[in-house]
């Protein structure tokens, strides 16, 4: 299972008729699929867009967006559905799957999943990493009232052939059994066993950070009035002089909250603001960073939201700021692990700073976190449970 980003897709727990017992077979989803991309905008000759474009261009907005709408069912990788279905059916006559394992998003692997099974008469488990129409106020914004009645249906007219439910937490697990009434595990992400070792401070010095100055780091998309980097920002304008002696790093696709925040707080000179970043480089910052930022949303809604990203903060075993939902199911986490500290507070986060500000300044780094802080939460050992699960699945429809 991958602790953030990484690819999803349909994979089948195969006997095959050949004399293959146990194989397993797999796509990679339409992460990596060409089908699934988007064609280029139209433009002229120059690259820019033409005249016509810029004259109707709330015209052309709006047919776009009604495109994506109706397109774009359940998301952008829609147009890999046909594909995959073709790919499966190339695997001739011989082949059965045991179980079918479709991991979301994106949901189009269950629309997938839910064919093969009905093809195949073999039980289907829809492994939801983030929820989709219940419970994930993420997925609801920017949708309209149509488009959202339209994947609701989608998605219970789908789960009506499921064997089970799988999520990454309890309280998802929960909206998952009320919205749907379907048997719903909890199995959430693990750590990769690989640690991310620091190479030399490259990360800092193309940032232009001094090697004595606290840095803190968070990689990951920030969206509007739910992942926001305020109260952080406004703990380092409560620092008087000492701030010159912090940095953040706020790493990741540019949703225009981060520039917001950090000219809301006139501390421009004390962040980086990247926009995106490759997977290593993420890794090499998180390694790098004295102390690594998780920004959630500060509302119980968010409570059983468990990012991917959590985990390979824990692979750098760097000390976590959570800011956002002190009840959740992350908090906690940071919590009971010794991982960190939970603060919403602008007062609060500024003294957690002076904090670690005084232990750099007198032991040359803020220490790592113990290594038994990641005891049982390595992707090992969810797999363990997965299979048991898978296991069960099996042996219920036999």
């Amino acid at each position: 299972m991958r602790g953030g980003g990484g690819r999803r897709g349909v994979g089948c727990r195969a006997r095959s008729r050949r004399r293959h017992p146990g194989r397993v077979v797999a796509t990679t989803g339409p992460a990596s699929s060409p089908v699934a991309a988007d064609p280029p905008a139209a433009s002229g000759p120059s690259g820019r867009p033409t005249t016509g474009r810029v004259v109707l261009g709330p015209i052309v907005r709006s047919i776009r967006y009604l495109a994506r709408e109706a397109l774009h069912l359940p998301d952008p990788q829609a147009g890999w559905i046909v594909p995959a279905l073709r790919a499966f059916r190339r695997t001739g006559p011989g082949w059965t799957p045991d179980v079918i394992l479709a991991t979301g998003p994106p949901f189009s692997v269950f629309v997938v999943a839910a064919a093969l099974a009905r093809r195949h008469g073999a039980p289907w488990v829809a492994d939801y990493r983030d929820l989709w129409t219940v419970g994930n106020e993420y997925w609801a914004h920017g949708r309209s009232r149509l488009r959202r009645l339209l994947d609701h249906r989608l998605e219970r007219r789908l789960l009506r052939t499921v064997s089970r439910c799988v999520t990454v937490s309890e309280p998802l697990a929960r909206s998952v059994r009320a919205a749907f009434g379907v048997r719903t595990d909890v199995v959430m992400n693990g750590i990769d066993r690989q640690p991310t070792t620091p190479a030399g401070g490259a990360a800092r010095a193309a940032l232009g950070v001094p090697p004595g100055t606290l840095l803190l780091a968070h990689t990951g998309l920030l969206y509007p009035g739910r992942r926001d980097p305020t109260p952080l920002l406004r703990a380092l304008s409560l620092l008087g002089a000492e701030r010159q002696q912090v940095h953040v790093v706020l790493a990741g696709p540019e949703t225009g909250v981060a520039g917001a925040a950090v000219t809301r707080c006139g501390v421009a000179e004390l962040v980086s603001v990247t926009g995106r970043v490759t997977a290593a480089e993420s890794w090499q910052l998180q390694a790098e960073a004295d102390v690594l930022v998780l920004l959630m949303w500060d509302d119980p809604r968010d409570a059983g939201t468990v990012p991917g990203k959590l985990f390979d903060y824990l692979r750098a075993r760097r000390p976590i700021l959570a800011i956002g939902c002190a009840d959740g199911v992350a908090a906690d986490l940071v919590r009971s692990r010794g991982a960190g500290v939970v603060l919403n507070d602008p007062v609060e986060i500024a003294d957690r700073l002076r904090t670690w500000l005084t232990e750099k300044r007198t032991t040359g780094q803020v220490a790592a976190l113990p290594g038994s802080a990641l005891d049982g939460l390595y992707r090992e050992d969810r797999m363990r449970a997965y299979v048991e699960l898978l296991g069960a699945v099996v042996a219920a429809r036999r």
